[in-house]
């Protein structure tokens, strides 16, 4: 998909609840997480955000990230990825927008540019497991359907990711079966939830290259 139709949106408003800071600055490789995501939206598109929850995330993060695009929720709106979505398609310039989450470094790049390829026609393109499970925080969404509707299911006071893909027309589920041709290992899905989640992703990352 051309840069001029697409967004990537950095979804790291998130409470870090589980991993006790704030998750989009801690180190992976002695970088923050949150630029090795910069680096990998940027590589899909020049159009890129970043959504915080707060002020206060947004003057943290923005002291490492200079220069790029931070939006922040609505004041006082419930601390959800749904209601971080629905800012980043509010937000967007572009007629869609993948969204990413801010912990997970080891996104492959061509698994997500197939992703976003696939992304016209569609009100969404979401991975899907075998399971049923999905992946909406890697998925592509077009951006003006997705937000109507996403205002839609928070005033139903629905806050899943879930809800907001229940609520969409159109939407494809490309199977992670098949997305193992970009990356054999699936590594694009695996997220950080603590501090040992972090160093395990960073050795088991040594180990292979």
């Amino acid at each position: 998909m051309s840069e001029k139709v697409l967004t990537v949106a950095i979804l790291a408003g998130g409470t870090s609840g589980r991993f006790g800071s704030e998750k989009a600055l801690a180190k992976f490789h002695d970088r923050p997480l949150v630029t090795h995501m910069i680096e990998v939206a940027k590589h899909l598109s020049s159009e890129t955000l970043v959504v915080v929850s707060n002020e206060i995330q947004k003057e943290a993060i923005g002291a490492v990230i200079t220069g790029e695009n931070i939006v922040v929720d609505p004041e006082d709106s419930v601390r959800c990825a749904l209601m971080g979505a629905v800012t980043a398609f509010e937000y967007a310039a572009t007629e869609y927008v993948m969204l990413l989450p801010v912990d997970t470094p080891l996104a492959s790049i061509p698994l997500l540019r197939s992703v976003a390829d696939l992304g016209p026609g569609y009100g969404a393109v979401v991975p899907s497991w075998p399971s049923g499970y999905i992946e909406p925080l890697h998925a592509t969404y077009l951006a003006e359907h997705a937000y109507n509707r996403g205002l839609e299911v928070i005033a139903q006071k629905k806050h899943r990711m879930s809800d907001l893909i229940d609520s969409l027309h159109n939407v494809m589920h490309i199977s992670t079966e098949v997305l193992k041709m970009f990356d054999p290992n699936l590594d694009t899905f695996v997220n950080i939830n603590t501090e040992q989640d972090l160093r395990k992703l960073e050795g088991d990352y040594a180990q292979r290259t």
